[in-house]
């Protein structure tokens, strides 16, 4: 009898892991359909659906995509009813993915959920319904173990993920890189709409930066989940407003990007842990709308947003959301990031204390065997 894995996943972030896991359960006999993207199709699921068009951040973002998330979840429920998997495995994406699973639940034989909501952080409640919901819940971090009557905890994958595969000049060279000059990394986001509200301060940060700092290269990380059209008029616009260059940086090359660079200013998310785990000093950026700012401040329990300042329980990292976000505050940390030398070993050596919480042996293994089991 032919065994079947649904894997939810509704964005790049979890795509990555999933794609890890993928051939693990072929190994053992599943065959693995999904919602997810290219990575999962080329690990070798079926994937019956997209999930670039559902990767929304915020609740005004969430009412504005309310039409696609309704009909992608409607497809979804009947898919899984359809192919009637013996194990469905959630990741992340929490309210779009614990609604699916509510509503398949007596269509499946079992329910994993792999990356929870970050529970700890706000609504708290959440952990008992999940917890009765779902035959096994996989968390990423070991502070989540105990709030699941049913959780495992294998390591970070990020831990086993990154993985430098470039010498510093050979980098360098690639990019054509000056030996001498700053390296500043800039991440602005991996959704369109993150990229447009993020834009204006990093180009205001770069302008002002490059004026009085003239040995300075500019490096650019898109995410692949971006189009084409949105990098370049980022792209545009720096060159435009910066009057100096700005190097592009290939995905594949991402993690020797984080490791070279002497800074990253941008985005927060997973990529604020990797450059933790590599020990790159970075400016968390977030810009949120002001119904969603509001209501964060009366809800959220952590008094941090990026992981690595979360685990190191103190802000290792700048954080700086909507009125903190101002092209000034930016500057006044990468400065002293750049030209004060016992700061920023003083940042780095904290910085090291997260792989040792964080790294186990076999991680993708283990959690394979923790979801077949």
């Amino acid at each position: 009898m032919n065994k079947k894995i649904f894997i939810l996943c509704g964005e790049l972030s979890a795509e990555q892991y999933a794609a890890k896991l993928v051939p693990e359960l072929l190994k053992n006999g599943f065959t693995v359909h999904a919602l997810g993207g290219d990575l999962l199709k080329k690990a070798g699921a079926n994937v019956v659906l997209n999930y670039q068009s559902l990767s929304v951040v915020g609740l005004t973002e969430v009412l504005e995509h309310y039409s696609d998330l309704k009909k992608a979840f409607n497809f979804l429920v009947n898919k899984i009813k359809e192919i009637k998997p013996d194990i469905l495995v959630c990741i992340d994406f929490p309210d779009f993915n614990m609604r699916i699973a509510k509503k398949v639940k007596k269509y499946v034989n079992k329910l994993v959920y792999f990356i929870p909501p970050q529970v700890w952080a706000w609504r708290l409640y959440r952990a008992k319904f999940i917890s009765n919901l779902f035959d096994r819940v996989i968390v990423l971090f070991p502070f989540e173990k105990p709030l699941y009557e049913n959780a495992c905890y294998f390591g970070h994958p990020l831990t086993e993920l990154i993985e430098i595969k470039k010498e510093k000049k050979d980098f360098f060279k690639k990019y054509s890189l000056n030996n001498i000059n700053k390296k500043i990394l800039l991440l602005p986001g991996s959704r369109k709409k993150e990229v447009i509200s993020l834009t204006s301060y990093l180009l205001e940060f770069a302008r002002e930066f490059y004026n009085k700092h003239k040995e300075t290269d500019f490096l650019l990380l898109p995410s692949p989940s971006l189009n084409r059209e949105v990098i370049n008029n980022f792209k545009m616009d720096f060159i435009k407003q910066t009057g100096c260059s700005i190097f592009e940086i290939e995905h594949q090359d991402k993690y020797e990007a984080i490791k070279y660079s002497d800074i990253a200013i941008g985005s927060s998310g997973t990529i604020a842990l990797e450059c933790g785990l590599l020990k790159t000093p970075m400016v968390a950026l977030y810009k949120l709308s002001n119904i969603t700012y509001f209501f964060g401040l009366c809800v959220v329990r952590s008094d941090f947003f990026t992981i690595p300042n979360i685990l190191l329980e103190e802000e290792v990292y700048r954080e700086l959301i909507n009125f903190s976000l101002t092209s000034d505050n930016i500057m006044d940390y990468a400065e002293k990031v750049l030209y004060n030398p016992e700061f920023s070993e003083a940042l780095k050596k904290r910085l090291e204390a997260l792989k040792t919480m964080l790294h186990k042996k076999a991680i993708f293994k283990n959690i394979a065997r923790g979801i077949v089991n």
